[in-house]
C-alpha cells in the first residue's frame, strides 16, 4: 500500500514539476556556528516556550551539538528544563497564564513586568506567610523529564555526577530596594555553598560601565539583577541538579518580598572557567508578538504583552557568561495575520531592539536567525493562512538578503506548504521516508506513529515531543543544506568520498555536485569541498537516505496549478 502511494505522488509531482523554492537565505555560516563557541536565545512565543514539545526545545534533542555547556532558565514550575518548586506559601506565578498576569508586587499598588522570562515566582513576607515548618523557600530542580528526554536525544546528558557546574541565581529587585529581603542561605543538594545578600550584594552590570568580576553593588530596582557570586553546583546526585533557598531568620512579619526569576547553570574547566560549548537560553513566553519584541514599551496592565530596552538590557547582561561567545538570537513565533510590510517593519523593530542591547552589554558578535514556521490552522480561510505565512517568510527573507548578520530559514517551505494534521501528510511523509526517523537513541515510524497528524487539538502547536523533534529536524536539515553543501554523500563529512564524486562530474550541468550553483561542475566546486574539509553536520535517517535528497536540496514543491 506505502509503495501505491508513493508511486501516485511521485507521478502528480511529475506532472505539476517542481520548482527550487529556497528554504533559507544567509544561512551559509550557521551549522558552523551552531555547533562551535555559541549562545542561542530562543526569542519568541508559545511556539519558542521552554517544553520539549516545542521546536527550539527539541532542537537540543536532534541537533548534533557537541557539547552543551550552559543552559539559562525562568522560574517556571513546568519547564522541562529546570523547575522552580517552592516551599512555603502563599507564592504568586507570574506569567501569561495566571490569573493576575504580569502583576508584581501584589500586596502593594499594581505594578506591572511583562518581560517574558517565562515565569517569576514571587513571596511577601507579611504575618500570613508560611515556611511550611520549613526554612527552604524555593528549590531549583533539573527536571527528570527533561533529563530522560535529552538522555535519548543525540547529545545525551546535559551534566553527569562529577562534573564541575556553576549556579547564577537571577532575581527581580522590587520597587523598593529596602522591600527586598535581605539574605538568603544557598545549598547544593543540602550542602551549605553560600549566602546571597539580595539587596547589596548584586552582579555589577557591564552596561553600566562596571566590572562584574570586580566587587557587588545594590541591585538595581524594578529590573532583574543576578547574584554577584555564582556558586558550586557539584554535590548532584547521578546528575539531578538541586539548589535550594532558605531564610537565614523567619521572615513573617518583615513585609518584603522575594522574586525569584531564573537561574544559569554552566560548566566550568579545571581554571574554573566556563567551557565553551552550546549555551541555550530563552526569552518566550504565551501569545507574545513581533511588536512586543520590539516596542521599548513596558507593559502597563496585567496581561500586556509588551516589553521594555532597558528590562530586556537587564536580563541581557545578567545573563551573559562572556561577552567574546558568540551571541544567536532566534526568532521564533506562530504565524500573525499580517501583511508584507508590517511583517517586515516588525521584525525589523525586533531585530534592532535586541542589537541596541547587545551593543549596550557590549557583546562582540550578534547574528539572528528568523524561522518561519510550520503551516497551522491559522483561519477558516486556508488560502489566507498560507498568505500571512508566505508574507512573513518574504519579509525574513528580505531582511536576510539585507543585513549581513541575520538570516532566516522556513519550515513551511522545506515541508512544501504540508499541513501535518492527518492521513493527507502521509504521502510527503513517506516520499521523504519519515517511516524511518532517526536521532539518537530514537527509531521512529513517523507514519504509524502519528498517521500524519503532528499538530495539538487546535492545530496549532506540536502535539507531542516527537512531532516537535520531527520540526525541530526539519530545521536542522534545513542548517545543514545550507552549511554543508560540499557534503555531497550527506554523511555529516566533507571529505575524500565527496571529492571524488566532484572530479568525477567536471564538466557536468545543473547536478549536486555543481555546489555553487553557478551551472558547470568545476574547479571552484573542488575548492569548495577542500574549503569545507572535515566534520560538518552529522546526519540521520532519513536525511542520509537518496529518497529524500532525490529532487534539489531535498525539496518536491506541488504547483497549487
Amino acid at each position: 500500500m506505502q509503495s501505491i502511494i508513493v508511486s501516485a505522488v511521485v507521478v502528480i509531482f511529475c506532472l505539476h514539476g517542481y520548482s527550487d523554492v529556497p528554504t533559507s537565505v544567509g544561512l551559509e555560516n550557521m551549522a558552523q556556528t551552531l555547533r562551535g563557541d555559541v549562545r542561542l536565545i530562543a526569542m519568541g512565543d508559545s511556539f519558542s516556550s521552554p517544553y520539549f514539545h516545542r521546536v527550539t526545545l527539541a532542537s537540543l534533542r536532534v541537533w548534533p551539538i557537541p557539547t552543551i555547556s550552559a543552559i539559562g532558565c525562568g522560574a517556571s514550575t513546568g519547564s522541562h528544563l529546570f523547575r522552580c518548586t517552592s516551599d512555603c506559601a502563599p507564592v504568586s506565578d507570574i506569567q501569561s497564564s495566571d490569573d493576575l498576569g504580569y502583576t508584581v508586587e501584589r500586596e502593594g499598588d499594581e505594578t506591572y513586568f511583562s518581560l517574558p522570562t517565562r515565569g517569576l515566582r514571587e513571596i511577601f513576607t507579611s504575618k500570613k506567610f508560611d515556611d511550611l515548618g520549613d526554612d527552604t523557600l524555593f528549590e531549583y530542580k533539573w527536571n527528570s523529564v527533561g533529563k530522560d528526554f535529552l538522555s535519548n536525544g543525540v547529545h545525551g546528558d546535559f551534566t553527569e555526577s562529577g562534573d564541575n557546574l556553576a549556579f547564577r541565581f537571577l532575581y527581580r529587585c522590587p520597587s523598593k530596594l529596602s522591600q527586598q529581603v535581605e539574605e538568603l542561605k544557598i545549598l547544593d543538594n543540602g550542602a551549605d555553598v553560600g549566602t546571597l545578600d539580595l539587596q547589596n550584594g548584586a552582579r555589577p552590570f557591564w552596561h553600566l560601565g562596571e566590572d562584574p568580576t570586580a566587587g557587588v553593588r545594590q541591585a538595581i530596582p524594578r529590573q532583574i539583577n543576578a547574584v554577584a557570586t555564582d556558586f558550586p553546583a557539584v554535590n548532584n546526585l547521578s546528575g539531578l541538579l538541586r539548589m535550594e533557598l532558605e531564610q537565614l531568620e523567619p521572615l513573617a512579619g518583615t513585609n518584603q518580598y522575594l522574586e525569584p526569576a531564573g537561574c544559569v547553570y554552566y560548566h566550568k574547566d579545571k581554571s574554573g572557567n566556563r567551557e565553551n560549548g552550546f549555551y541555550y537560553s530563552y526569552m518566550a513566553d504565551d501569545s507574545w508578538s513581533y511588536y512586543g519584541f520590539g516596542c521599548d514599551i513596558a507593559g502597563s496592565d496585567h496581561h500586556d504583552k509588551k516589553f521594555s530596552l532597558e528590562q530586556f538590557t537587564h536580563w541581557l547582561d545578567v545573563t551573559t557568561l562572556d561577552r567574546d561567545q558568540t551571541v544567536v538570537f532566534m526568532w521564533y513565533f506562530a504565524p500573525e495575520a499580517l501583511g508584507y510590510d508590517t511583517s517586515y517593519e516588525r521584525m525589523l523593530d525586533m531585530i534592532e531592539q535586541a542589537n541596541s542591547s547587545a551593543s549596550m552589554v557590549g557583546l562582540t558578535s550578534v547574528q539572528h536567525l528568523i524561522v518561519i514556521s510550520h503551516l497551522l490552522n491559522m483561519s477558516a480561510d486556508d488560502e489566507q493562512t498560507r498568505q500571512y505565512l508566505q508574507n512573513q517568510q518574504n519579509a525574513a527573507f528580505d531582511i536576510a538578503s539585507g543585513f549581513e548578520n541575520v538570516a532566516a530559514a522556513s519550515i513551511y517551505a522545506a515541508t512544501d506548504e504540508t499541513l501535518f494534521t492527518g492521513s493527507s501528510a502521509i504521502p510527503w511523509l513517506l516520499y521523504k521516508g519519515f517511516d524511518s526517523f532517526e536521532f539518537g537513541s530514537n527509531s521512529i515510524n513517523l507514519i504509524e506513529f502519528s498517521n500524519g497528524d503532528f499538530l495539538d487539538s487546535g492545530n496549532v502547536h506540536p502535539k507531542n515531543e516527537t512531532s516537535a523533534a520531527f520540526f525541530a529536524a526539519m530545521l536542522g536539515e534545513i542548517i545543514r543544506d545550507a552549511g554543508c553543501k560540499a557534503d555531497i554523500t550527506s554523511d555529516g563529512y566533507i571529505n575524500t568520498t565527496d571529492l571524488l564524486e566532484v572530479i568525477g562530474n567536471i564538466g557536468n550541468t545543473y547536478v549536486d555536485e555543481d555546489i555553487n550553483n553557478d551551472g558547470i561542475v568545476d574547479i571552484q566546486d573542488v575548492l569548495l569541498v577542500v574549503d569545507g574539509w572535515g566534520e560538518c553536520w552529522p546526519v540521520q535517517a532519513p536525511f542520509n537516505t537518496p529518497a529524500f535528497r532525490s529532487m534539489p536540496s531535498g525539496r518536491i514543491p506541488l504547483s497549487r496549478d
